[in-house]
Parts: structure tokens; C-alpha cells; sequence
């Protein structure tokens, strides 16, 4: 805390995140850092401070708010590494029992920043129905049916606050991002941006590629949620699943003789498993009961593919048949984004350290964990690793400043690491593979193009 008048800054509540005034401004409501990111209320010089909610460890508490009249505070909650997020309320005053949280929107998405613009409507930024960028919505908080109200094909709502003066306005962070696919060697030296270049697609916008033998997929989209695009070696380019109703979520993952692909696929809230042959027939679901977000992998002789799925306790890895077969858990800690080894001896895999660091572990199919280099990795569903196919050799993505990732090699049985890029920043990489001879990466860049636009409510 600081005086208007000048003066040192002093420590006010240690450990604070998030701090909220209510309306009237006589209490503060905040999260910590903490398992769940408990909430507390105070009075406005801090004094008295309670605990009023606590989400279970792997859960998280954001954007906390008050509600005008003092009575709730509103939250975002859920976990945020999967976008499985919406927002709920708690009372505000001190109750017998423990508070117990009520749900306000069920988007099971990407929700972010609620902000009021009357005494019971919020404003809010979340994906549309079919998985399509970030829109804004509004709510009427008792009716609890969500209206969109963007519009626009292109740009995306990033974040969203509102002035308590009027005429009323709103702030919004406007994108218009753009996302295209890359190459750069693998080499004994570092590489620099002069050894990058454009991979040969057409499409404006596209995203998450994997590569196969005479063919390369990835994700692309005409306006609406990304779809799943196939390009030959020879050049010819064609869509195999259109993303209509909704939108593949991760790279597709080709099976080891290249005939078969796994993909996620989410619509209104849900992601679910389907398989499909190479040439976009005979498409039918996979574990339908479980809700996969990110991308999966093949075991190397074709019988299972690795997911991580949501479960009511957090993200699981599992182990699916693709015949059918009755899925099995693999982990029962969290755990995001397994990777079979080449030679299917082991399963690497991420769990979250601190804000969006994940570790890479390893565990064979019996449960046993196996010794791995220490290798710290940001999460994304994409897999922010790839073995080199055919060696026990993996590549990954690692923050090297702020906004800006390059890759680094990593040799599983020596512990040897070296940096293999050093790309200019301003474009932030997502999702990556190596070529099947292991010789080039092949890697999306993302920019938000975003800007700060100032909107004007109807008096």
C-alpha cells in the first residue's frame, strides 16, 4: 500500500492476489498462491481476514469480484490448464457452515474476466459454442442463460473490464491473430532465425502438424472451430474433417503405419475421442466416456493410444484399446500430455510445478516409474515434447524469456541437454514435431496482433 501523497510503499496483506474491493468499499476479498488458491475476506484495511473458500489442490480460483450489493463474490474456478473454467459464486458473509460454491455459467471452457454491467448482468470473455477464438458474452446472473454478444469472424476478445461511471464503458483487449507453420534444421550448432522458413502450405491460418510417411497433417479453419487438414508430400492439400459443430482442440496423432488417426474433438463444453482411417472415412468415437482436451499417442505396435482425461479429482493419463477395449488409468496423480518412447518401453509425461511450469516424468505400462533428466517444459495441449524418432532422444519447448520459447535437445540416456534454436521473439510456438528423419522441426507460430479498443454502452 501507498499514499496518494507520496512516500515509501509498505507491505499491506502478504501473500495477496487478485485484491477486490467491494462497492461500498469497506472489504477486500483476495486469493494466495496456495493448493486451490484459497479465498479471504477482510475488512478495507485488512484487518480480520477469513477464509471463505478453498478449490482442491490442482483447482484453481481467478478474476475474483464482488457482487454490487455486497452479497457474493463471484470467481472464476476450474482448471485452467485443460480451459475446463466457468464462473461461480460464494456468499460473502460468514456462515455457520462452510461456503458452498454455486455455478453460474457452464461453458466448461476458457472463461475469463467477469465484470458487471448493471446490478445483475455480467460481461465476460469465453469461447463460442464450437470452439472458435474468444467471444464476449453476458449473463443475467439469476436467468443464467448466456448470450454472445461479438460479432465478427476474425478478431477475439481477450480480456474485458467495465467503468462503474456513466455513461457506462467497456475495455476490451481485440485480437486478430494469426498462426503459420515453420521449419528450421536440427543441427550440431544453434540454430538463429536465418535458418527458419516458411513450410509449403497455402492455408492463412494454420496449426498443431504431425508428420507421417507421404503425408503431413495439420489444423486449419474458414472462419469456424479448426479443422484437420492433410497435405501429401507431392503438394496436394485437402480437408478431412471439417470443424462445422466444433473444433479439433490438439494435433491429431497418426498411427505408427500411418493408416489410422486419433484426434480430439470439442463441442458445447465437452471433448471426446475419435478415430478415423487416413483418408477421412470411417469415422467412429473412441472412450466416449472420457473427456480428452489434449493430444494423444500411439503406442509404437498400434494397439493403444496414451490421453490425458478429466476426471471430477483432475487431469489422469489412460491408457485406451483401440479395439474398443475398456480404458485403463495410468497415473493418479496430475498428469498431462504422454508421449510413448520409441522403443514403447516407457511413457513420458508432464505434471504441474508452479503457474504453468510442468516436469516431464516417465512410467512404464506396469506403473514404475523410470528415471528421467530434470527437463521443465510450459503446458500446452499440444505436447510441448517429441522424441526423435527412433532414438531415445527428446526435443522440447522451453521458455527462454518472456513470450519467447526455443527448442533444446535432450538425450534420455546420457542427461546431455543443449539448445538447439535461438528464433527472434514476437511469435509464440505451440505445437511442434520432428520429420521422420530427424532431421528438421516443423513448429507453428502464433501472434495476437492485439490491441486496446474502448466501446461505448447505449445510455
Amino acid at each position: 500500500m501507498a499514499s496518494v501523497m507520496g512516500g515509501l510503499p509498505h507491505s499491506f496483506i502478504a501473500g495477496a492476489m487478485e485484491v477486490a474491493w467491494s462497492a461500498d468499499g469497506s472489504r477486500i476479498v483476495w486469493h494466495t498462491a496456495g493448493a486451490g488458491d484459497p479465498i479471504f475476506i477482510a475488512d478495507a484495511n485488512g484487518s480480520g481476514a477469513r477464509q471463505v473458500y478453498v478449490e482442491r489442490s490442482g483447482n484453481h480460483c481467478h478474476h475474483l469480484t464482488w457482487s454490487p450489493d455486497g452479497r457474493f463474490i463471484y470467481f472464476v474456478k476450474g482448471i485452467p490448464t485443460s480451459d475446463e473454467m466457468d464462473i461461480w459464486r460464494i456468499p460473502a458473509a460468514e456462515g455457520s457452515a462452510p461456503a458452498r460454491p454455486e455455478r453460474i455459467t457452464s461453458h466448461n471452457a476458457r472463461v475469463a474476466y467477469p465484470t458487471w454491467l448493471d446490478g445483475r448482468t455480467l460481461i465476460y470473455s469465453a469461447p463460442a459454442e464450437n470452439g472458435a477464438g474468444e467471444s464476449l458474452y453476458t449473463i443475467d446472473v439469476e436467468r443464467r442463460i448466456p448470450h454472445k454478444v461479438s460479432s465478427g469472424i476474425s478478431e477475439q476478445y481477450l480480456s474485458v473490464a467495465a467503468s462503474a461511471a456513466s455513461p457506462r464503458q467497456v475495455i476490451c483487449t481485440v485480437a486478430n491473430p494469426t498462426v503459420n507453420l515453420w521449419t528450421v534444421p536440427v543441427s550440431d550448432r544453434k540454430q538463429t532465425e536465418s535458418e527458419a522458413s516458411r513450410f509449403p502450405i497455402m492455408n492463412a491460418r494454420a496449426l498443431a502438424p504431425r508428420m507421417a510417411s507421404g503425408y503431413s497433417l495439420f489444423l486449419s479453419s474458414r472462419g469456424g472451430g479448426d479443422a484437420i487438414w492433410k497435405r501429401e508430400d507431392a503438394g496436394a492439400t485437402r480437408e478431412l474433417w471439417k470443424g462445422v459443430d466444433g473444433s479439433v482442440i490438439a494435433p491429431p496423432a497418426v498411427s505408427p503405419d500411418g493408416g489410422q488417426i486419433c484426434f480430439s474433438y470439442w463441442r458445447k463444453g465437452r471433448a471426446g475421442l475419435y478415430l478415423m482411417d487416413a483418408n477421412g472415412t470411417n469415422i467412429r468415437p473412441l472412450a466416449p466416456a472420457l473427456d480428452v482436451r489434449s493430444a494423444v499417442s500411439w503406442s509404437p505396435d498400434g494397439k493403444l493410444v496414451a490421453a490425458a482425461a478429466t476426471l471430477e479429482e483432475g487431469t489422469r493419463v489412460f491408457l485406451i484399446p483401440v479395439d474398443g477395449g475398456r480404458p485403463t488409468r495410468l497415473l493418479d496423480t496430475a498428469s498431462y500430455n504422454p508421449v510413448w518412447s520409441p522403443d514403447g518401453q516407457f511413457i513420458v509425461y508432464s505434471e504441474p510445478v508452479s503457474g504453468s511450469d510442468m516436469e516431464v516424468k516417465a512410467v512404464t505400462r506396469t506403473r514404475a516409474a523410470v528415471p528421467m533428466p530434470r527437463i521443465v517444459v510450459p503446458y500446452t495441449r499440444a505436447t510441448p515434447y517429441r522424441f526423435v524418432p527412433g532414438r531415445r532422444i527428446l526435443i522440447f519447448l522451453k521458455n527462454t524469456s518472456f513470450r519467447n520459447r526455443n527448442f533444446y535437445w535432450m538425450d534420455l540416456e546420457t542427461g546431455r541437454e543443449r539448445q538447439l534454436t535461438d528464433l527472434k521473439p514476437g511469435t509464440l510456438i505451440q505445437s511442434f514435431d520432428v520429420s521422420l528423419d530427424g532431421h528438421q522441426i516443423i513448429f507453428d507460430r502464433h501472434k495476437e496482433n492485439a490491441d486496446v479498443v474502448l466501446i461505448n454502452l447505449p445510455r
